[in-house]
């Protein structure tokens, strides 16, 4: 699995958390700066953004070193807008839109755009699908083409579902098979108690097999239209020509009523007492735990963003040097914010295997969190940070396919495709150490906080406390 670079982290697997730290320390090395270098003046596009009379809207940058392009459409769909009984099925939705369509054989979509040279592939997330093709610039009114196509003549036969059902249940037995994706499930259902995020975009067998082509049919006409919809364009191509495909092709097609969102209905209660679970055990020990933080909006999100990076992410960082260098007690630890549209997740992890380190760890993961909140963080420590997240916003923009995901992620977390990520560098660079402080000992409270253990085999079972 490919490093994601990405500046939001949108992750929802634990897999991807534990990634997360590995591209953290390879930043950090790559980015090293010079002990009296200044923080790095990086700028970016602006990227141009426009609305079609349906409701679409549509965001570009002409970016000229390569004559190629990405053509993505991002769904504001995720698993948090699936309805009670059917999760799942937004997952469903990222293999079946390369299933044919009312004239599109199925698999063609791919197997076209890679012969002509291109590479496509989708995402699900809780809060968004999105659906990306990387090509020869030439090929622009072809991929968009294809894109307008599924948006809305997907076919619904009975067969296709079923195979695709039963290719999503396998995932998802291989997830269940693996007692560290178990113990996440374990740790976001226990994490929300009411809002969608508690449960994870794979969705369950039980609601996979009770759902049908009528239920995917309507989630489908709910959420895959032109007004809940944005297509990024981001390559070697010019914006008269996006705007000419996006009209002819998009622009056709009528605008739907806007979509319901279950989760402003669910909305999180506040947390009021430390919740811990003991998980199904596996050869790898890991202490999961974590805060609710605020949505993707909150001024707040720059300070914690710095504050993981400073916490626990690379060898460098507080976690690592304390957990694993100093201490010996964890083979790996570390931290990472889960930015999304509703409140998210301010992270640390422990990983072990020796049993009799779990105590230990989950008790240095939290003095950690206390000196912080005490103390606060060094002038040192604080610039560091900055460029290492300035560092990786440069990674993660460097390529077409980068920047147009950012651009995308910026648009459903936030509203605003455009202006939002060149204005997140200037925050960064303002983040003091007193803002570091103060979101530490607002959100970083014991009675904010969930800790799910997934214990190594043959240890004894701890106690649950105050979960659901």
């Amino acid at each position: 699995m490919k490093p994601d670079r990405s500046f939001w982290r949108p992750a929802t697997a634990v897999l991807a958390l534990l990634i997360a730290l590995a591209p953290s320390a390879a930043t950090a090395r790559a980015a090293k700066p010079k002990a009296k270098s200044k923080t790095p003046a990086l700028t970016l596009p602006t990227p141009t953004v426009w609305e079609l009379k349906n409701g679409l809207k549509v965001a570009y940058v002409g970016l000229h070193d390569a004559p190629v392009v990405t053509v993505q459409v991002w769904y504001h769909a995720g698993s948090k807008d699936e309805p009670a009984g059917h999760h799942g099925s937004a997952h469903m939705f990222e293999h079946m839109m390369f299933r044919g369509t009312a004239h599109v054989r199925p698999q063609d979509h791919a197997k076209l755009l890679n012969q002509l040279g291109g590479v496509v592939n989708a995402t699900t997330d809780a809060d968004f699908t999105y659906f990306y093709n990387l090509l020869p610039a030439a090929y622009l009114d072809f991929a968009v083409k294809l894109e307008a196509e599924r948006m809305r003549n997907l076919l619904f036969r009975p067969k296709m579902i079923d195979t695709e059902r039963e290719v999503v249940k396998e995932e998802l037995r291989t997830a269940l098979n693996n007692p560290i994706q178990a113990g996440l499930r374990t740790f976001f259902a226990t994490e929300f108690s009411t809002h969608p995020y508690g449960w994870l975009p794979g969705g369950n067998i039980q609601d996979l097999d009770n759902t049908t082509p009528a239920d995917l049919q309507k989630f489908y006409n709910t959420y895959y239209q032109p007004n809940n919809a944005m297509l990024v364009v981001v390559g070697d191509v010019s914006e008269d020509d996006v705007r000419a495909v996006a009209d002819r092709y998009f622009g056709v097609i009528p605008a739907a009523a806007e979509p319901p969102r279950p989760a402003a209905k669910k909305a999180e209660p506040a947390q009021t007492k430390m919740r811990r679970v003991t998980a199904e055990p596996s050869r790898l020990g890991i202490v999961l735990a974590g805060y609710h933080t605020p949505a993707a909006t909150s001024p707040d999100i720059y300070a914690l963003q710095v504050l993981a990076m400073i916490l626990g992410q690379g060898d460098s960082s507080r976690l690592h040097r304390r957990l694993v260098r100093e201490e010996k007690m964890a083979l790996q630890a570390g931290s990472n914010l889960l930015v999304r549209e509703d409140p998210g997740l301010f992270l640390l992890l422990g990983v072990f295997l020796d049993p009799s380190h779990t105590a230990k760890v989950e008790s240095l993961l939290g003095d950690e969190v206390a000196k912080v909140q005490k103390h606060g963080v060094t002038a040192k420590e604080l610039s560091k940070a900055k460029k290492q997240l300035l560092s990786t916003f440069a990674f993660g923009t460097e390529s077409v396919q980068g920047m147009a995901k950012e651009i995308g992620t910026s648009w459903v977390l936030t509203g605003d495709p455009s202006t939002y990520l060149s204005s997140s560098l200037q925050k960064i660079r303002a983040v003091t150490a007193a803002d570091i402080k103060r979101v530490a000992q607002t959100y970083l409270k014991k009675e904010n906080l969930t800790v799910v253990i997934i214990p190594v085999q043959g240890a004894a079972k701890t106690p649950t406390e105050g979960a659901k």
